[in-house]
């Protein structure tokens, strides 16, 4: 009887495990009659699977949250009126829930270093400002960041960055910051059109040569033709950036070159000296102001702007400006009076000019904040999302027909509306690190031809641009932490009495032996050391 009534109720429950297993097949070989119930089950009950992943395919997944702290140049930006359009419109791009910390720019860097201590409160991603310094180093030596090295090349926008860029954010090796985009080619070579013309000029200098012939028309030619000699070819203040840029066309490099096998100053080049004799002999013939080194650098500008001088080497974007000066305040043209003074923004001559660092501010990724591998590949994701033309435009324009409106032509056209300080997109422009420089599509403001003209000057220079190969070696320099000020003085001071003749090579050679004394020499041996381990 036991074993009767086990077989039973092992049977019993048989049945019952295939009948709920196998419903639907059981239901579908049922008989007519029991159709009717059976399909209703069956539709129920993939009606509520369907239900269930449709929901959960309808539900969007949730938002990856990300913290980030950032200069602020206004005040309560991205909590204007309408801000919260701008956030919604960033998240739903990006996916990301964003909590920004903004802080007072001219105490931004107070608030950096004491950010940099507090691990407790680390943005996952922490914005630096101006280039790298001794205290980045040193955390990143300590491990408080990510390496960013392997990861870059799987985003589409952060892969573009340039490597010679980056080389300047590495740190024993390890790439530690996403480099907020500077002009590379903004160094360059410019001069008034009219002038040249004036004094017989046909064609734009390309040569050392032809910058020289210019200079010296601008300077005994009368090119504004009022018969006084009251002009000179070449606007020099204290500021010695244009003196830097003309080393560049006799090929001497950015502050350090490779020679036979090691990375040297270029003051130890013979390429260096040739281009040294040649500004000297432009001192000696008047050809620049005789009283240059004693000019104070807020003067800068000034020469061009009230027709002292004809060629200005620096910036492009500085030459492009005193076109515009000339442009708003009717500075006739000396040839013809009915139209107005401009600027021939040359950029490279000789096929060289100086490269700029190329970034202007960074973005570190944090380990206290950024906890771990996920994290780090979230915050990556949203910096890369940042740089597409979509959040370019959220964070230039913000919003089409709120804050801009595009005319026939696809410029933009801002609000007027709206005060600078209290556009809802103010300040979202600071998480964007605009890499790559050039990116199709993106938006613009109608452009006024001296504009124009800066963009094409940048394109040439960017092609030719020299970088310093030693500068991510000095970064981690630890003597030339300690002595880089010093030294760059030492043979900036010789460079401007050489140039001034108040000494001669001899006295420069000293100079530079007084730079090894002072700690270059082992600067030097500190460089090589990385540069061999890293070939």
């Amino acid at each position: 009887m036991k074993k009767a009534l086990s077989l039973v109720l092992a049977l019993a429950m048989m049945f019952t495990l295939l009948t709920a297993c196998g419903g639907g097949t059981s239901s579908s070989s049922s008989t007519a009659g029991n159709d009717s119930s059976s399909t209703a089950s069956d539709t129920t009950s993939t009606s509520a699977s369907d239900s269930s992943s449709s929901s959960e395919a309808n539900t969007p997944a949730e938002k990856a949250k990300i913290t980030i702290m950032l200069p602020s140049f206004y005040g309560g930006e991205l909590t204007k009126e309408n801000s919260d359009k701008v956030l919604e419109k960033l998240e739903e791009f990006t996916n990301c829930e964003v909590t920004f910390q903004f802080e007072a720019n001219d105490t931004y860097g107070d608030k950096f270093g004491l950010t940099l201590m507090d691990r407790n409160n680390m943005p996952m991603i922490l914005t630096a400002t101006g280039l790298i310094t001794g205290t980045v180093i040193q955390a990143a030596q300590q491990g408080a960041f990510w390496d960013l090295t392997p990861y870059l090349s799987e985003y589409e926008y952060l892969s573009q960055i340039d490597p010679d860029v980056l080389s300047a954010l590495t740190v024993n090796g390890q790439v530690v910051g996403i480099p907020k985009y500077r002009e590379i080619g903004r160094y360059g070579f410019s001069y008034r059109t009219d002038w040249a013309e004036a004094v017989g000029i046909t064609e734009e200098p390309k040569t050392i040569e032809d910058v020289y012939d210019m200079m010296y028309k601008f300077t005994y030619n009368d090119p504004d033709g009022n018969g006084k000699d009251d002009t000179y070819g070449m606007e020099m203040t204290q500021y010695t950036g244009p003196w830097n840029i003309i080393q560049s066309w006799f090929g001497v490099g950015n502050g350090w070159v490779e020679k036979d096998g090691e990375l040297v100053p270029v003051h130890e080049t013979e390429e260096y000296k040739e281009a040294l004799e040649w500004m000297h002999k432009i001192y000696e013939e008047g050809l620049v102001r005789s009283d240059w080194a004693s000019v104070p650098s807020s003067e800068w500008g000034n020469g061009t702007q009230s027709g002292q001088a004809g060629i200005f080497i620096d910036t492009l974007d500085g030459g492009r400006r005193n076109w515009d000066y000339f442009t708003n305040n009717n500075v006739a043209s000396v040839v013809d009076d009915t139209q107005l003074a401009k600027m021939n923004l040359v950029g490279p001559i000789n096929g060289k000019t100086l490269a700029t660092d190329g970034y202007n501010g960074y973005f570190l990724i944090t380990k206290d904040g950024a906890k771990t591998e996920e994290d780090l590949r979230t915050c990556l994701d949203f910096l890369d999302k940042m740089n597409s033309v979509e959040m370019r435009t959220l964070a230039d324009f913000g919003i089409e027909g709120l804050t801009y409106t595009l005319d026939e032509n696809g410029d933009v056209v801002m609000t007027t509306e709206i005060e600078l300080a209290n556009l809802p997109h103010q300040g979202l422009n600071q998480a964007v690190a605009y890499q790559p420089a050039v990116l199709d599509g993106v938006l613009k403001v109608a452009q006024k031809e001296s504009q124009v003209a800066q963009a094409d000057a940048y394109a040439r220079s960017r092609e030719v641009a020299v970088f310093n190969p030693a500068v991510s070696y000095l970064t981690n320099s630890e003597t030339y932490a300690n002595v880089a000020t010093v030294i760059n003085q030492t043979i900036d001071d010789a460079r401007t009495q050489f140039i001034c003749g108040s000494i001669d090579w001899a006295g420069f050679e000293a100079a530079v032996a007084t730079w090894n004394s002072q700690g270059g020499e082992k600067v030097k041996a500190e460089v090589n050391e990385q540069y061999k381990a890293n070939k």
